[in-house]
């Protein structure tokens, strides 16, 4: 088998074809046998050519990017603009009389939109990624374990505010009228 030569993934259309292949999402491992090179050696030429590694990590920025805005549009909601095909009816009447001459069907294309809704388990990933602190699976918040309050009663502080938000509805629509 012939030597690989790393000089020609240094140039320009070398470092694009990186770009792209992180970009597609492969792993380095995979860009590696695309590159009919081992991993290894893919690992050695990202230290000594940082060219060579800014275009792999430039590729998986920008497909981490395109992943976000996906992500961020089916947890909020969209519309999109649907091209479709209408059946119309056509009738012709006569100027003179009123009278129908004749009656046909045409087709006509015309553009929709249509609204996607927001998609309860892309809001609770992003939410749980971007806030797991607050909304988090509760793994990291502390439980009061329930044995040591056998028969007791536990009173729980009631807020008439949280975050802003009244806890009694009547009271919010009060707020909104006046």
């Amino acid at each position: 088998m012939s030597e690989i030569n790393y000089s020609s993934w240094l140039e320009r259309y070398g470092l694009e074809e990186l770009r792209r292949l992180a970009e597609d999402g492969l792993n380095e491992e995979e860009i590696a046998i695309r590159c009919g090179i081992r991993p290894a050696l893919l690992r050695v030429w990202k230290k000594k050519y940082p060219e060579l590694c800014e275009a792999i990590q430039l590729g998986k920025k920008d497909s981490d990017l395109s992943v976000v805005k996906s992500l961020y549009k089916k947890a909020v909601g969209y519309n999109v603009a649907l091209k479709k095909t209408y059946k119309l009816k056509r009738v012709d009447f006569d100027p003179d009389t009123g009278k129908k001459i004749r009656e046909y069907e045409e087709l006509a294309t015309g553009i929709e939109e249509s609204h996607v809704p927001a998609d309860l388990r892309a809001e609770t990933f992003w939410l749980k990624s971007r806030q797991g602190d607050r909304w988090g699976d509760g793994s990291e918040r502390e439980y009061v374990d329930e044995e040591e309050n056998e028969g007791g009663i536990i009173e729980m502080p009631v807020a008439d505010r949280i975050d802003g938000l009244s806890t009694d509805p009547e009271n919010d629509l009060a707020e909104k009228v006046d």
